[in-house]
C-alpha cells in the first residue's frame, strides 16, 4: 500500500525557523522549503511523489531527497541523503524538524496582512482598533513566528498599549526583553552571532525605549 502523500498548504516549525510550503501544480505536488538555522540559510525546491520529494536547481533534479511523513498536526521533514542536501543548503544549515500545519491566520501572507492594516490603524492614531488587530496574533501565532518577527510585533503591540494607557499590560507584553533591556548593549550582544547581533538589538532598544514609556506612565497613574 503506497503511503499517504502529504497534504498541500503551509507548514512551519517552532519558532518560525523553518517554512514548507507545498502545492498543486498542475496534478504534480511541489514542496518549497525555507529554513534559517544561526547564520546559515536553506532553500530547496521540487517535486513530491508519494512521500518523497527530488529537489532542484537549475539543471534539473539533484540527489538532494527529502521525505515528508505526515503525523498529527503537521509534516515530519527529513532526508535520506544528508550529504547532496547539504551540498545545495550548505553544511552548516539544516531544515530536518517537525513543521506543523498554519493555523487559520497564521501563514505568512495572513501575518503581513494583519500587520498592514494594524499600522493602518495605528498611523490613523486608531489605538483601540490597533490593539484589536495585532493581540490574536501574539496568542494565536506565537508557537510559529520567528524570534525577530515575534520581537517586532511585541514591541508594536507594547507602543500601542502604551497609547492606550495599558501600562501594566505593555511591561507584560515585553517581559522577556526586560533582562536585556537593562543591560549595556555590548553586554546584549555577548552571546549572538554577528550576522544576528544587530538585528536582536534593535529589538532590545526599542523594548528598552517602551518598558522606559511604560514604567513613567505606570508611575503617573499611582
Amino acid at each position: 500500500m503506497e503511503a499517504r502523500p502529504p497534504e498541500p498548504g503551509e507548514y512551519i516549525t517552532d519558532a518560525g525557523w523553518g517554512r514548507l510550503l507545498l502545492t498543486n501544480d498542475n496534478g504534480a505536488l511541489r514542496f518549497s522549503l525555507e529554513s534559517t538555522t544561526g547564520q546559515s540559510m536553506c532553500s530547496l525546491q521540487g517535486t513530491v511523489h508519494s512521500t518523497q520529494g527530488s529537489a532542484e536547481d537549475e539543471a534539473g533534479a539533484t540527489g538532494c531527497k527529502v521525505q515528508f511523513s505526515p503525523v498529527a498536526g503537521g509534516i515530519d521533514v527529513t532526508t535520506p541523503t544528508p550529504m547532496e542536501c547539504k551540498t545545495l543548503c550548505g553544511y552548516n544549515s539544516g531544515f530536518e524538524a517537525h513543521y506543523l500545519r498554519a493555523t487559520t491566520g497564521c501563514d505568512r501572507n495572513a501575518i503581513a496582512r494583519t500587520r498592514a492594516m494594524f499600522q493602518q490603524h495605528y498611523d490613523r492614531k486608531d489605538y483601540q482598533a490597533a490593539l484589536f488587530t495585532l493581540s490574536p496574533i501574539l496568542t494565536r501565532c506565537g508557537q510559529t513566528l520567528e524570534w525577530d518577527e515575534k520581537g517586532d510585533m511585541r514591541n508594536d503591540l507594547a507602543i500601542t498599549q502604551y497609547k492606550t494607557s495599558q501600562y501594566t499590560q505593555c511591561l507584560e507584553t515585553l517581559h522577556d526583553y526586560a533582562e536585556d533591556a537593562a543591560s549595556p548593549d555590548d553586554a546584549v550582544t555577548d552571546n549572538w552571532p554577528p550576522v544576528l547581533a544587530d538585528r536582536y538589538l534593535a529589538i532590545v532598544r526599542a523594548a528598552r525605549t517602551n518598558i522606559g514609556l511604560c514604567k513613567k506612565g505606570l508611575a503617573r497613574q499611582k
